[in-house]
């Protein structure tokens, strides 16, 4: 059986917490003894500077998207812009699946100013990945960054929608997953590659 550390530990257990309590009320002691440590005699300390920094590593590792965790350059060996938008959207459809269990404690952490520092941050990397993949097609040639980062944010907006959508359980009947999903990128890659 797999030892776990005393830092995974306090992950797990934090974790656990700020999902069942949310973060405001989950108390350091409370991570502590959740984690199977004495509760108040320094063992969160020696792992993590704050309650805010240990969220922040829970997000980067769990909840929120990454450039990294897209692969983009192994999306750009697909040598195929409609190839490469649906590795892209199952990349957004597993993160967002992902995301599911974590919405209450990400809207919590929204409400912090590290919170949305962090969320910026994570959003302004992954919006400049998406700008640098769209920026390689025809169709971005020549656009201003504005421009580029507009057309970026159009291309993505309509699956997205879709997914947020789907995740708040709304009902959308006439549209089927796998026609939103093949719809979404056929339009976009001819978009993209200049043919419309």
């Amino acid at each position: 059986m797999d030892k776990v550390n005393t830092r995974d530990k306090l992950k797990q257990a934090a974790l656990a917490l700020f999902v069942d309590r949310g973060f405001a009320a989950t108390s350091i002691g409370s991570i502590e003894s959740a984690a199977g440590l004495a509760p108040r005699a320094g063992a969160f300390y020696r792992h993590f500077r704050s309650k805010e920094a240990l969220l922040e590593e829970l997000a980067r590792d769990r909840i929120t998207e990454t450039p990294e965790e897209f692969d983009f350059e192994g999306i750009r060996a697909f040598n195929d812009t409609r190839a490469e938008l649906i590795a892209l959207a199952r990349q957004f459809e597993r993160a967002s699946e992902r995301q599911q269990p974590y919405v209450r404690l990400i809207e919590e952490v929204r409400l912090t100013a590290s919170g949305r520092v962090f969320e910026d941050d994570a959003n302004q990397a992954m919006l400049n990945a998406l700008m640098g993949w769209v920026g390689s097609k025809p169709a971005a040639t020549g656009r201003s960054k504005a421009q580029l980062a507009a057309l970026t944010v159009s291309v993505f907006g309509g699956w997205l929608f879709y997914l947020i959508k789907r995740n708040q359980g709304v009902d959308l009947p006439a549209i089927a997953r796998d026609t939103m999903l093949e719809e979404w990128a056929a339009l976009w890659g001819s978009v993209l590659d200049g043919e419309t």
